[in-house]
């Protein structure tokens, strides 16, 4: 497994971002190699991710497929006619299936520029689904603000000017209910990305301290109960 190839295929394409530099055979031939490497990176992690995760996420990550969990590099360019073809990064959704909301898992993605990360959140498709996630908010906002504390990662998002319509402006979580979407995330340097071990170490530290957040989102999106990890570990 190697970084090194991963984020100078990036960096190449995103330098020649069409379709000639993309099939010309020795970059094809690089983009099969760095494909490899994530997909390494993608069943390993998923592996060690299933033993620190609640079970109904661990099932869906031991039973899934490394490549139906990433992201295609090449654009759907039905939906993104005025962005360049291809997406220059490596992405996955560590969650068992990236076409379903649920479980809500976790996200990698490497990058270079100082844009790789590793996180979790929620995002919605429709106005009950951001309900869901606003109205939990408000009413278990002291264990939402303990998952926050104990993730130790800056939440991010899509969000409104003022607190939507149905709640209050005086709601002690009124910031967090002005969210579209919700995400948590720890970033990498490239300079970080060096050692595979040392980067898994890290990854399986950060997601020991979001899984709370996870959990909580999941709960609200999914109707399941609370986990309890004082209890649990």
């Amino acid at each position: 497994m190697d970084f090194e190839r991963m984020l100078r295929y990036c960096t190449q394409l995103e330098l020649n971002n069409n379709r000639t530099w993309f099939h010309t055979p020795e970059n094809h031939d690089l983009y099969i190699a760095a494909k490899q490497d994530f997909t390494y990176l993608v069943t390993d992690l998923k592996f060690r991710l299933s033993e620190i995760v609640t079970p109904d996420l661990a099932e869906k990550l031991l039973f899934s497929d490394a490549k139906a969990l990433q992201y295609r590099i090449p654009r759907d360019m039905r939906t993104n006619k005025n962005k360049p073809p291809y997406n220059p990064r490596w992405g996955a959704d560590l969650s068992g299936d990236r076409h379903s909301l649920l479980p809500v898992g976790y996200y990698i993605h490497i990058q270079p520029g100082n844009r790789s990360l590793f996180g979790t959140g929620a995002w919605c498709d429709n106005s009950e689904q951001l309900l869901r996630v606003r109205t939990h908010i408000s009413e278990h906002f002291d264990r939402f603000l303990d998952a926050l504390v104990r993730c130790g990662c800056p939440l991010s998002g899509d969000r409104l000017k003022n607190v939507p319509r149905g709640f209050s402006p005086d709601d002690p979580a009124a910031d967090y209910l002005k969210f579209k979407s919700w995400f948590s995330a720890r970033y990498y340097p490239d300079a970080q990305l060096r050692s595979f071990d040392a980067f898994a170490d890290s990854v399986l530290e950060t997601a020991e301290r979001m899984e709370p957040l996870r959990c909580f989102f999941n709960e609200a999106l999914s109707g399941a109960a609370a986990f309890d990890f004082d209890e649990a570990y």
